[in-house]
């Protein structure tokens, strides 16, 4: 933050008054007093400089006289209607069998083979990992796994591997990318 001209003068100020009462020899409550009084009227001039800054970016509104309405009438004008001539009724069309439709394309499908459900060891830094590649639009389950991991970090190894114990959350907070990380 820099500080401006404007501001220094009003520090001076500020602290000119306390020195003159301070050399004036007047009690501490006066001293107090008066350089609560200098901090008033500098916050006043302040008050007064931001009005004044306010109205001169608002637009100043020209009046302009109000001018008559304009009103335009308008004619329609008929076009003469064109000769009517009969026709013969177009022949009918030969009517053409339907080809059948092709049967859509089946959808790929992915198969995912289930996690192996005996309590087993994870590895913190894959979870980290999965989660970051697999966040989705849901912010407060993004926030919710970041959190987790962060205060998992202290029940993992060096090596990054959470005990067993941890199995039943690991698999509760991280299920649906538990087949990103199990190996």
């Amino acid at each position: 933050m820099v500080f401006g001209p404007r501001f220094l003068i009003q520090a001076g100020f500020i602290i000119a008054v306390a020195v003159v009462a301070g050399i004036a020899d007047v009690g501490t409550w006066s001293i107090i007093g008066l350089v609560a009084g200098a901090w008033i009227v500098v916050a006043l001039v302040e008050i007064g400089l931001w009005f004044r800054h306010e109205a001169a970016k608002r637009p100043v509104r020209a009046e302009t006289p109000a001018s008559p309405p304009v009103v335009v009438r308008t004619e329609t004008v008929r076009s003469p209607e064109p000769p009517r001539i009969a026709a013969a009724p177009p022949p009918p069309e030969p009517e053409t069998e339907a080809e059948p439709e092709p049967e859509p394309a089946a959808e790929p499908t992915v198969a995912y083979l289930p996690v192996n459900q005996e309590p087993r060891e994870w590895n913190l830094w894959e979870l980290e990992r999965a989660v970051r590649e697999h966040a989705g639009d849901d912010i407060v389950q993004n926030e919710e796994r970041a959190y987790l991991l962060v205060y998992l970090r202290e029940f993992a190894g060096p090596d990054g591997m959470l005990p067993v114990d941890f199995d039943g959350l690991v698999r509760d907070a991280f299920g649906d990318l538990l087949g990103a990380v199990a190996t």
